[in-house]
């Protein structure tokens, strides 16, 4: 109340108050990707336009905005070293935005800053489709029609003195209108989302820069690479099994599979690439089924459990056993797959051992040629897997998520002087161990583990799960896993929830189970939001052509064309606007019947002061005339034509109708 009297007295307009907070709730989730800079800027330009509406600051000339705009563009070719893409021109477009606050002399410049504004909601979806964004983004649309609608009745009312009752008044009223319009467009909405045909590609074609900031595996491993993404929380995927789940022992979700080493980073050429046509291993247990629900990173390849027996649609496998999409995975795909967890995987024949024995001719590794040469046992490989697995367990190694950099010569470095690495160092060392003891051996990124929320029973594997280890090959027993890592002490790992991860021997330590009532529950509520993530992932993101085609079976549909599809959504639209027209015609009406009614009763109280209102005299004509008689009545004369005209030429609500009836009831002159 304080501020609304504040703002009648100083003669501000509430909607500019409206419209700046509608534009901070759109920018806020650009914040998580603009540089600091940029947020900054536009913080101090959305508080510089709102002190200048409380008339606190002066509005910046022209000089002063063209070295603004100057020093933004500057700013962001500095930043992303280009005006064009996703990023730039976002960058851009926020930017140029705000400075455009400071321009505003018409409704048609307020009609452009609001454009802009539901403009850069739709960008906000290209970095960002979480329903935590699109909830903000639908209250942002709420403030920005607010705002419109009370702008478009100022500029009409220019010269119409307003009360404070008025003021407050008119915006709850605008608030209502914005909130009924946006109620009203929903369920065409819905329809729109249900029946628009869906097509099997994309309806435009994305930035280059789209993928950009995404994090994730890369088709390179190097020491390091992988303990950036210990941290990180994003999810990765998200897995419904349709089958027991295996023990965590056997959650390895394989990724790239890398061969070619350099002397530092692990490679898979991609023009050495072969796909199998057919490809068969022994299994040795039952078949776990499962749904995978995967999110965008730009990449070709999808995640399955060792070993997949199954392919999704489009999508192929390499020698590797490593599952490739033949499109890189741009958007959330979900894809039903089959994998055996326990297998004897034998040799491609027409793929050579050497591929798998090379190292780079250098001086390097001269240490652990040495070691190998004591641990090797040429007669039985497996003892020399054993072997190199003891000396991992026994020479004080460390499991380290903030391992000490690796220069010249990285292996024999980790090996014999830091001790102390992640799982890309220990799966690299092991793997040119390996070779150097002429067992054909490879590196296999991918994930491990995985949480398992219990309210949908699904298991989210986040990127905070990535994982590396290596695959070497043994006459007789094929091609197994072994994860070096998993030897490391527990003792000898530093953080306690990779000890519990990586080693299923290990025991909580006591204070874990300690934890407060507030930390069960706050674990409990981020269970039940993923829940959410999930479902919409499911049914909103992942809506697509199948889903739609699902939907309509199970409403008995079973076959349906793009074309009765098209008939069907105009028709159901069509439906809509009929009934919707019907009940605003039909409100409005009975509405208007009773405004009227009550407006009758106060040109009676008026009659009997003298006052009649002839059928020619507008309503606020009469009540300047009626102010000139009764000057010490013209707050509730205003307020009592204000709000007749409002509501007898507008959509009225049963609220503001009662409120209008109760004030001239209340009205009496002595």
């Amino acid at each position: 109340m304080k501020l609304l009297s504040k703002l009648q007295k100083q003669h501000v307009q509430p909607a500019a108050l409206i419209l700046l907070v509608g534009l901070t709730l759109v920018l806020l989730p650009h914040f998580l990707h603009l540089p600091l800079w940029l947020i900054f800027s536009a913080s101090i330009l959305i508080l510089w336009r709102g002190a200048y509406e409380l008339q606190l600051v002066p509005i910046p000339n022209k000089r002063i905005l063209l070295i603004l705009t100057l020093m933004l563009l500057a700013g962001i070719i500095f930043s992303y070293h280009t005006l064009i893409g996703r990023n730039a021109g976002t960058a851009m477009l926020l930017g140029l935005l705000c400075l455009k606050l400071f321009e505003i002399k018409s409704y048609r410049d307020i009609a452009i800053i609001i454009n802009l504004a539901l403009f850069s909601i739709v960008i906000n979806f290209l970095f960002d489709q979480s329903i935590f964004v699109a909830l903000i983004m639908l209250l942002a649309l709420v403030f920005l029609f607010t705002a419109l609608i009370s702008f478009q009745h100022d500029y009409k009312n220019k010269s119409h003195p307003t009360s404070l009752e008025t003021i407050q008044l008119n915006e709850k009223r605008h608030f209502s209108l914005a909130t009924r319009m946006l109620g009203q467009a929903i369920p065409f909405a819905v329809v729109l989302f249900i029946l628009f045909p869906r097509v099997n590609g994309p309806l435009w074609g994305l930035p280059e820069d789209a993928f950009s900031s995404t994090t994730g595996l890369s088709d390179n491993m190097s020491p390091g690479r992988i303990s950036q993404l210990s941290d990180n929380p994003e999810v990765a995927f998200r897995v419904e099994f349709h089958s027991p789940i295996p023990t965590a022992d056997k959650l390895y979700w394989r990724g790239p599979v890398m061969w070619e080493f350099n002397g530092y980073d692990w490679t898979a050429p991609k023009n050495e690439r072969i796909a199998l046509n057919q490809f068969e291993f022994t299994a040795l247990t039952g078949l776990t089924t499962y749904s995978i629900t995967l999110e965008p990173h730009n990449k070709f390849w999808m995640f399955a459990l060792d070993l997949p027996s199954t392919l999704p649609l489009n999508s192929q496998l390499s020698v590797d056993m490593q599952v490739l999409s033949t499109l890189p995975i741009q958007k959330l795909q979900r894809y039903k797959i089959a994998s055996y967890t326990d297998y004897v995987l034998p040799a491609y024949s027409k793929i050579s051992f050497q591929r798998y024995l090379d190292l780079p001719a250098s001086n390097k590794l001269q240490q652990s040629r040495e070691l190998i040469n004591k641990l090797n046992d040429p007669s039985n490989p497996q003892n020399t897997v054993n072997n190199v697995l003891n000396y991992f367990s026994t020479q004080n190694f460390y499991y380290s998520r903030q391992p000490p950099l690796l220069f010249d010569d990285p292996v024999d470095e980790f090996l014999f002087k830091t001790k102390s690495g992640y799982c890309e160092h220990y799966a690299s060392s092991f793997t040119v161990l390996m070779r150097l003891a002429g067992i054909p051996a490879r590196v296999v990124t991918g994930y491990q583990g995985g949480e398992l929320n219990p309210i949908d029973n699904y298991m989210t594997i986040r990127q905070s799960d990535a994982h590396a280890w290596s695959e070497v090959y043994i006459e007789g027993k094929g091609w197994i896993r072994v994860d070096p890592t998993a030897s490391i002490p527990p003792e000898n790992i530093e953080n306690t929830a990779d000890a519990l991860s990586l080693n299923s021997k290990s025991t909580k330590p006591s204070y874990l189970f300690e934890a407060s009532w507030l930390a069960d529950q706050i674990k409990q509520a981020r269970f039940a939001w993923d829940a959410v993530n999930n479902r919409w992932n499911q049914w909103v993101l992942g809506y697509d052509n199948k889903k739609q085609k699902a939907f309509f079976a199970a409403i008995g549909i079973p076959e349906i064309s793009w074309q009765g599809l098209s008939q069907l959504l105009f028709s159901i639209l069509g439906l809509l606007t009929a009934v919707l027209a019907f009940i605003v015609f039909s409100s409005s009406s009975k509405n208007k019947d009773e405004v009227q009614a009550a407006y009758l009763k106060f040109l009676n109280k008026m009659k009997k002061q003298g006052l009649i209102k002839s059928e020619s005299e507008g309503a606020d004509d009469f009540a300047k005339r009626a102010i000139k008689k009764l000057p010490q009545h013209k707050t509730n004369i205003t307020l009592i034509s204000d709000l007749y005209q409002k509501l007898r030429y507008r959509k009225a609500s049963n609220k503001y109708i009662k409120i209008f009836k109760n004030r001239i009831t209340r009205f009496h002159i002595p």
